[in-house]
Formats: C-alpha cells, structure tokens, sequence
C-alpha cells in the first residue's frame, strides 16, 4: 500500500505542475525517481522511504510560489535590524549597525571566496554525511532525511507567520513598506562570482521563490543538522561537522543574506527538526514495513 502511495504523489505533483503550465525538467526528473523507487524490492524500502522525505521537501520549497504571498503576514523589513543593532552592534566608522552591513563594507577577497565556497557546499556537505550514514547507520541516515523535511517545514511557516526582508533588502530598499516586487539578490555572494568569472549565485537567486524568508537560515539549519546526525560517532565528526556549520553561519552574515538572529534561529530550527523527525521516521518506517 505504501509503494502506491508513493507512486501516487508522483503522479499527481507531475501532473498538477502540468496543468499550472510550470513543468521543468527537474520535475519530471524528479518525479520519475520517485516513481521508480516506490517499486523497488522489499530490501530497498530504506532508500524509498528517505527518498520519499528529499522529494516532499523539494515539493514544499517549489510550491512556495503558489501560496506565500497569500498566507504570509505583514512583512517585517526593519524590526530584526533594530533588533541586531541592540543585541549584536558593530561599528562601521563613527556609527553603530549591524555586522551584515559591516561586512558589506569591509570585505576580503579571501574571506569573500571562503565564505562563498560555504555557501555552495553547504548542501552537498549535508548529502555526503548523509550518503556516508548510509553505510554507517542507515537508520540514523533515514532519520537526519525526515528531520530535514521536518526543518524545512518549520523554516516555511517562519517564513509565513514572520515574513522578515533580509539585510542586503535593507541596505538596497531601506525600512519602509516592502517593495513586493523586488527581485531575489546574490547581495555578498555576487563577489564569489566575479572572483571566478560565473554567475552562479546571480542565477540561483533570481529564482528565489520568497525574497522575504530571511528568519530563519536553513543555509545555516542544515550543518547542524548534519552535526547532530554524526553526534555519537565521536569528536573527530563533531569537530567537523561543527566547523563547517559555523563557517556556514559565518558566511550568511558576512555575505548580507542574514542577521545574527536569522542564524540563531536555524540552529533552533535545527534542533526542532531534529526532535520532531524521530516520531515520524518511526511511523512511517512501521507504515512501510
């Protein structure tokens, strides 16, 4: 019954995003994976199940398009400024403000290619502690799969009951009433480009779906995920998993996409989805049994 569950949401999800008019190749790729893997044999019901969890959350961030700007509250474009100014000041010259615009004023080459490089590899560092888990402890790789839908799904209704302009919105569009209209930037991250000659960042934020999801940072959410997944298996996974997801949280900031707070709040965010995916690994790993 679940493997025609399974097939069932990919025939579905395809289909909706056909009759919208929206279909990408990466949904019929996507969705043709999912296919596949609901009719795998019994003893691959492992990677059905965390297949099952990557492609609902893909589906969550995909279809924000459809229903934010309908559900989401008043959107904050000045409060967590003032908020990071008092809690979190730096001086820029003779003035008090906020580190992301600290940072947006002084930057380093070195620091700008670090920080960007962080930000690229912040997702492919996640799946390879995932791929790695998977010969290590499957069911500890099923449940990091799970908690990463469960983040994600924290991370969107933040982004509903909270909508928060991030900093570099600020410093292009000031605190006034939200510009509706403004388009996603690479902000920082626009120099990691021009250092290599690409334009992968100015590409990838184009796209964004929600310019005003800011609170909380999943960039920063998903190494402590990956942290929390290795925990046990000793310091020496601890150290690095840690780094990494400090690097990460360092870099949202120095690279103007998010405040102090923001990444505090995905490390809450984090652990949260961390909790909440043990009950429901559980039950559907029974449901799929």
């Amino acid at each position: 019954m679940f493997s025609y569950c399974v097939a069932f949401l990919a025939v579905a999800h395809l289909s909706c995003i056909w009759l919208l008019g929206d279909v990408r190749g990466e949904h019929v790729a996507a969705n043709a994976l999912l296919f596949a893997l609901a009719f795998l044999p019994a003893r691959w019901q492992w990677l059905k199940r965390s297949g099952l969890a990557f492609w609902l959350t893909g589906v969550l961030f995909d279809s924000q398009r459809y229903f934010i700007e309908a559900l989401r509250g008043p959107i904050h474009t000045g409060g967590l400024w003032q908020w990071e100014q008092s809690w979190f000041p730096a001086k820029l010259g003779d003035r008090q403000t906020i580190w992301a615009e600290f940072f947006w004023e002084r930057h380093l080459a070195l620091l700008d290619f670090l920080c960007g490089f962080c930000y690229i590899a912040y997702l492919p560092a996640f799946f390879a502690v995932f791929v790695v888990l998977l010969w290590k402890s499957r069911p500890c790789a099923e449940l990091l799969a799970w908690a990463f839908l469960v983040t994600n799904v924290l991370g969107v209704l933040t982004y509903v009951a909270y909508p928060a302009a991030p900093p570099w919105y600020i410093l292009e569009y000031g605190p006034g009433p939200a510009q509706l209209d403004a388009p996603g930037s690479a902000a920082g991250a626009a120099r990691f480009d021009a250092l290599l000659g690409i334009s992968y960042f100015e590409q990838f934020y184009s796209r964004a779906p929600n310019v005003f999801g800011a609170m909380p940072s999943l960039h920063t959410a998903y190494p402590v995920l990956a942290t929390l997944a290795v925990w046990k298996r000793g310091w020496a996974w601890r150290l690095a998993c840690g780094l990494f997801a400090v690097a990460v949280g360092f870099s949202a900031v120095y690279l103007t996409h998010h405040y102090i707070l923001d990444v505090l709040a995905g490390v809450l965010a984090a652990f949260l989805g961390w909790w909440g995916g043990k009950p429901i690994f559980s039950y559907v790993q029974k449901r799929a049994s």
